[in-house]
């Protein structure tokens, strides 16, 4: 029997169509290092919808552009078989979203998956909060001299693991004056996370006030998307550095405690203690990123961080 005598049925139009399509092409240079404005939304958010959103926007047109193309192909195949012209584009037009949604049901493309592999390792701060706020300059925290426990200062001695009493003596040798109860601890000896030498030149680089210690690295955006955005801990690589740094003023210290072993934090802040993970923004309206104020590339920031997903550290 003759195709033209035959009715045109969806079931044919699914025979001439292709089992899958590539709707959308990833360009080798196509990537999200401009979008960290789009990454920061989804760490608040702890979701990738926004990034999600994000890539159709991007794609729509060019996605559009293939489905069109398609839908002249299925004309062209179902007249080549057979059918009249006026019949086919009739049919078409009747049941265009359902060939439609046989299309994007077929799409392949996975176009936030290239994007993804294209971007590369983001620079990344990892700051500690304190209850007791911040640390000032060198200049104006040395005027009635350091106190541990009770200070941001102690609250970075402790977080570095340095010995108080080695810390109060090593300043003391340098004439800057420590008070407090420093007492030795035995336990700490041999396990800092940065030397006392390191510890003293960032105390006394310092050059602003409302400074954090802050660790510095890079993480890889495809390992952050498949945690959801949503990450309990981190791990600073050893040899990586940490410092001070003001986000707020846009100064800080020189940055460059090196450290002698991996750190892993904790990403949870209690009575305002704790760590909180920040990408490194030259573009944030309101705040300064160690990028902008030290004008360095980021090869700076070092390697690059492990992230402990929070499903995978409450399974």
């Amino acid at each position: 029997m003759e195709k033209e005598n035959k009715e045109l049925t969806m079931d044919f139009i699914r025979s001439v169509m292709e089992d899958s399509y590539t709707l959308v092409w990833v360009n080798y240079d196509d990537n999200l290092n401009e979008n960290l404005d789009v990454i920061e939304t989804c760490m608040k958010e702890k979701s990738a919808m926004t990034l999600y959103d994000k890539t159709d926007d991007w794609y729509q047109d060019a996605r559009w552009h293939s489905v069109s193309q398609i839908l002249e192909d299925i004309k062209s195949s179902c007249i080549d078989e057979g059918f009249d012209e006026d019949v086919v584009v009739e049919f078409m037009d009747d049941n265009r979203d359902d060939i439609v949604n046989i299309i994007y049901e077929r799409d392949d493309s996975d176009a936030l998956g290239g994007l993804l592999k294209n971007t590369d390792d983001i620079p990344v701060r990892v700051e500690m909060l304190s209850n007791y706020d911040c640390i000032n300059s060198h200049w104006l925290e040395s005027q009635g001299g350091y106190v541990y426990p009770d200070s941001y200062f102690g609250d970075m001695v402790d977080a570095l693991n340095l010995n108080p009493a080695k810390v109060k003596r090593s300043l003391a040798e340098k004439g800057i004056a420590v008070y407090g109860r420093c007492h030795y601890r035995k336990s700490r000896d041999g396990k800092e996370l940065v030397s006392y030498e390191d510890f003293h030149r960032e105390l006394v680089n310092s050059c602003c006030g409302a400074n954090l210690l802050t660790y510095i690295g890079k993480i890889n955006l495809k390992e952050l998307y498949e945690s959801g955005f949503s990450v309990a801990k981190v791990t600073i690589p050893k040899d990586n550095y940490c410092g001070i740094f003001s986000s707020m003023y846009g100064g800080g210290s020189v940055l460059d405690m090196k450290l002698r072993e991996d750190v892993t934090l904790e990403l949870k802040i209690e009575d305002y203690h704790g760590y909180r993970l920040m990408i490194d923004n030259p573009r944030k309206k309101y705040d300064y990123s160690i990028g902008q104020v030290y004008g360095v590339s980021d090869s700076f920031f070092g390697d690059t961080v492990k992230l402990t997903p929070v499903n995978q550290e409450t399974a």
